[in-house]
């Protein structure tokens, strides 16, 4: 079929591609203008010690967080916009070289406050920048470089030459420059390096000025490292120091004895015409990077490699090189942004001059490890050597999408939707083959896909909707079989298969799934761990597990493909995934298996359960991923709708640092609290009102390796019982919270899982309303005690003065009302026994009058026993019962008992409650000799159940209570235990005498009124 290569090479668009390459590209990625950079043209750069990245501008000073660019002017304080140079003293302070105001210092701490003449005027807002001079002519101050030595003195290569101020004037804000070498004006980029060994080394145009222990060495014509302007001063490998200036770059042979001339010899750097070298920096990899004015140098071990704007650079002219905390490089250009090269781990293939399409279709590898892709519609390409050259007989419709594959005696097979071609070894590169036709045994139809299988089979799904293979033999003779349609049904249509270890053959096509098993086809359906049969691609791995990507439920895997019952475990969006839409599967020399989707490259750690991304941001040629494959030298090449891109494992940076966090803004209720301008990782002590109880907290975590990946997880004591779950949201915000403590934490999680080293922590404490404090709520208590207290008083008081009352009463009852009515009593008496022989109305008035005063007299004992204080006692009132039962008993010779517990005589009852109940005593007794004719009396007094019980029993005739009615005597009685609260109960039977009951609670309240008459 040599007729058909020729026929290929007549094809016009090969001619039109034949001068067509495809360029190989890092993965760059820039940040200018349109991101918020202050300026295109970035002249220094550095990270300072909580983790943000700085860079000078022509047009100011520009702070990177990952996210957005924070940008500072002259309206901030800084004395000129352009910025040379930046450094950070041991104290944390950020300060910058200008190009006309000398140094500036950068004010962090809201806190901080700056003497009158330090301040210069501002349009508005917070001063950020205190500015000082370094001489008093235009040149000094025009700073091109700066550093601090190990004493924290700030040294600054300018314009007029070679200044330093002492640490201790840093300390007091009054920096007071000193020339340590003059040098005549001139406007040039200046070099400032310290070494590993605590030299200092400055470029001042031609001069290479060396700084050990306040000794200067300079070196300067006629000696070669002197003989034109100094750019750079690096070290490289074991502390080699490397100058470069416009002729090259210079290795500094170290003297024999220490504080001595150093000798220099020419490092072996290839450099072309034009390519000055203006900046190095040695990484901590070891590798030397250089920016020259037309390119990016790699140099290691003597191989050196130049990265230009057809590698992803935005541009050649480079003046800034910097690594940051995790491994990233950053170029600084001139007019072209600055860019980030995160390593070399990812190298991409893109269309480049003429070439009309860039998607790629599959990707495979040859007996001697050279890659192809198949691309649509620009044929077949080999990568060679860094570059992709198409295989010219391959750009015909015949080669669209084509798969290919070579056998295992080194022929290659084609196949596409015009057919299935073949090719020997020796004729692949000029395409000499022929078109596999019916007489072969194979169909007319084209091929939808095709496998090879362990055995060196090759098995060939036709667009018949019939599964062909073939045993590549030697010889031209090529024997075609395939499968009857009843042993792979339904498996009929277009499809994908892959044969395991065992020799079982899986079949997939949309919406089947299948396994041919000792010539049987079993097929599968959805199952725990295999949540739908709509397969996309198979996968066996080097642990003999088989992969199955699916169409919409991401992968899943089995341990043993071969058992009679199979098991699966699946993987989703649900555990990481970026989509579950799984395309193609491969696996790395660590056993890490990589998922192609719609969202780029997965890669799932099975030891550990990480899965991480790759997509765009990371150097991936595209986003949509067709197809992968690992080849011999352990590379995993990428298909994408984009280009290709071969991701090295073991070329991946291992820095892999947690990234660091701080709070960016606290708003209380609208109203932001004040913070350092970076932000910071703790904040304690703020005391709210209640009406200031809307929290808005934001935060940012510093990871450049994966910015814009961080996920970000918070807690809030006394609300949630967890740490929330990872988002990418960097602000949340709390409304209406409790008066209470609070401690707030947050904390940032790479897509690495490293997690923050320490979370940032907001403390605070709302207080609650005025009624609800602490304080409001002790002088409430105050105040109620105090207002009980006076009431105490007052009552004590009272009580104190009723007592005196009532022993005054009871005094003047007693001695003035007493004895009058017993004066009466006596001279009544004395008179009516003068006039005992007569029987004259006017003696009986008499004994009338005296026997009258002497009842009044013992009411009025009474009296003044009920109204007297000192007999408040329980047991003043047994007493006083005991002796009048005692009195009354005795005279009429009655036996009676009494009975009262010793334990209640300490009780103290009112005044009232004793002079009733005695009186009701009274009562009981004289109706108990007047009517009862009784021999015996018992009296019982006691307390029970906080009341007072009274109980009289005799053993007289009784009476009938039926019938009985009640006179002045009983309804007095009744009257007065009713008003004391209590109640009487009178219990009498004929013949068996009367028991009278009593009871009083103790505590009651006595309503005065008029007693009754008796």
């Amino acid at each position: 079929m040599r007729a058909f290569a020729l026929l290929l090479c007549s094809v016009p668009l090969f001619t039109f591609l034949l001068g067509v390459i495809w360029g190989q590209q890092l993965p760059f990625r820039l940040y200018d203008v349109p991101d918020g950079l202050a300026h295109s043209t970035v002249q220094s750069i550095h990270q300072d010690a909580k983790g943000y990245l700085w860079f000078g501008t022509e047009e100011g000073l520009s702070r990177f967080d990952g996210y957005r660019f924070t940008n500072y002017s002259t309206r901030d304080g800084l004395g000129n916009s352009t910025i040379n140079a930046i450094a950070e003293d041991r104290h944390g302070h950020l300060w910058v070289g200008t190009n006309g105001a000398g140094v500036s210092r950068f004010i962090d701490d809201p806190s901080e406050t700056l003497a009158p003449h330090e301040s210069p005027k501002t349009t508005g807002g917070r001063l950020k920048f205190i500015s000082f001079l370094v001489g008093d002519t235009p040149y000094p101050n025009r700073v091109n470089a700066i550093l601090f030595d190990s004493n924290d003195s700030l040294w600054c290569a300018t314009d007029g030459g070679l200044y330093r101020a002492r640490a201790n004037a840093l300390e007091e804000n009054h920096l007071k420059f000193q020339v340590i070498v003059p040098h005549r004006p001139m406007a040039a980029s200046m070099a400032a390096f310290a070494d590993s060994r605590g030299r200092l080394w400055f470029g001042l145009e031609e001069f290479l000025i060396e700084v050990v222990e306040d000794q200067i060495i300079t070196y300067g014509p006629p000696e070669e490292v002197g003989q034109n302007w100094v750019r750079s001063v690096a070290e490289y490998g074991q502390g080699k120091v490397l100058v470069s200036n416009d002729h090259g770059v210079f290795e500094f042979i170290e003297p024999e004895i220490r504080m001595s001339r150093g000798r220099w010899k020419k490092f072996p750097i290839d450099l072309k015409p034009g390519e000055v070298v203006s900046s190095m920096i040695t990484d901590r990899s070891g590798i030397l990077w250089l920016g020259t004015y037309i390119g990016l140098i790699r140099y290691q071990e003597g191989n050196q490699s130049l990265y230009t704007t057809a590698e992803g650079l935005s541009g050649n002219n480079l003046i800034a090189l910097h690594e940051d905390h995790d491994g990233n490089l950053w170029v600084g250009t001139r007019d072209e942004g600055v860019n980030k090269l995160s390593g070399e781990t990812i190298v991409t293939f893109t269309r480049t001059g003429r070439l009309p399409q860039e998607t790629i279709f599959k990707v495979f590898e040859d007996r001697r490890g050279h890659i192809y892709v198949s691309t649509h519609g620009g044929g077949i390409v080999e990568i060679l050597e860094g570059e992709a050259m198409p295989l010219k007989w391959t750009h015909s419709p015949s080669f669209n999408f084509a798969w290919v594959l070579q056998d295992k005696r080194g022929g290659w097979w084609v196949g596409s939707a015009q057919g299935l071609y073949r090719f020997e070894e020796s004729g692949w590169q000029t395409g000499r083959g022929r078109k596999i036709t019916p007489a072969d045994g194979f169909s007319r139809a084209g091929v939808f896909s095709m496998f090879s299988s362990q055995n060196g089979r090759i098995w060939i799904f036709s667009n018949d909707h019939n599964l062909y293979w073939v045993e590549p033999e030697s010889g031209s003779r090529l024997r075609f079989g395939h499968l009857p349609a009843s042993s792979i049904s339904p498996f009929l249509d277009l499809g994908i298969l892959i044969q395991d270890h065992s020799g079982n053959l899986w079949l997939g096509q949309q919406g089947s799934l299948g396994r041919l098993r000792n010539g049987k086809m079993e097929i599968i359906h959805p199952m725990e761990g295999l949540p739908e049969a709509e397969p996309r691609a198979f996968f066996q791995d080097s642990r003999g597990w088989l992969w199955i990507g699916l169409r919409y439920k991401g992968v899943s895997v089995t341990r043993d493909p071969a058992a009679a019952s199979l098991s699966f475990v699946n993987y989703s969006t649900e555990n990481g995934l970026a989509s579950n839409t799984v395309r193609t599967i491969a696996e790395d020399d660590f056993g890490r298996i990589y998922l192609g989707t719609g969202r780029g490259l997965d890669r799932l750690d099975l030891s550990t359960g990480r899965i991480n991304h790759f997509t765009t941001a990371e150097g991936l040629a595209g986003g949509e991923v067709r197809d992968s494959l690992k080849d011999s030298r352990g590379n995993i090449w990428v298909a994408t709708t984009r280009g290709l891109s071969r991701f090295d494992p073991r070329a991946e940076s291992v820095v892999d640092r947690p990234p660091p966090i701080y709070l960016s803004r606290v708003q209380v209720a609208g109203e932001y609290l004040p913070l350092a301008e970076t932000g910071t990782l703790r904040i304690q002590g703020v005391v709210l009102p209640a009406s200031r109880n809307n929290f808005l907290v934001e935060f940012v975590g510093l990871d450049f390796r994966g910015e814009r990946e961080l996920k970000y997880q918070y807690r809030l004591e006394g609300v949630d019982t967890d740490w929330s779950l990872p988002t990418d949201q960097r602000s949340v915000n709390y409304a209406r919270l409790s008066p209470g403590s609070y401690h707030f934490f947050v904390r940032a999680i790479n897509p690495r899982g490293r997690v923050s080293p320490e979370p940032a922590e907001l403390i605070f404490r709302i207080l609650g309303p005025v009624w609800q404090r602490g304080w409001f709520l002790s002088l409430v208590a105050l105040s109620v005690g105090a207002g009980i207290y006076l009431i105490f008083r007052s009552r004590v008081a009272h009580l104190i003065e009723l007592e005196r009352v009532r022993t005054r009463i009871a005094a003047d009852l007693h001695d003035d009302i007493g004895s009058g009515l017993s004066r009466i009593a006596v001279l009544s008496e004395v008179a009516r026994q003068d006039l005992a022989p007569d029987h004259s109305p006017a003696t009986e008035q008499l004994g009338l009058i005296a026997g009258l005063s002497r009842e009044m007299v013992d009411s009025m004992s009474d009296i003044v026993w009920a109204i007297n204080p000192k007999r408040d006692l329980l047991q003043d009132l047994t007493q006083r019962m005991r002796r009048f039962a005692s009195d009354v008993f005795t005279a009429r010779t009655i036996e009676f008992g009494f009975r009262a517990p010793d334990s209640d005589h300490s009780l103290k009852v009112g005044a009232e409650l004793r002079r009733e109940v005695f009186l009701i005593f009274k009562e009981s007794i004289n109706n108990i000799v007047r009517h009862s004719d009784c021999k015996r009396v018992d009296i019982e007094l006691h307390t029970a159940n906080g009341g007072l019980e009274l109980r009289l029993s005799d053993d007289g005739k009784g009476f009938d209570t039926a019938q009985a009615s009640d006179g002045n005597g009983m309804a007095n009685m009744r009257l007065r235990a009713k008003r004391l609260g209590g109640e009487l109960q009178v219990i009498s039977f004929q013949g068996k005498g009367t028991t009278v009951m009593l009871r009083v609670p103790l505590k009651h309240a006595i309503k005065w009124g008029r007693p009754p008459t008796r």
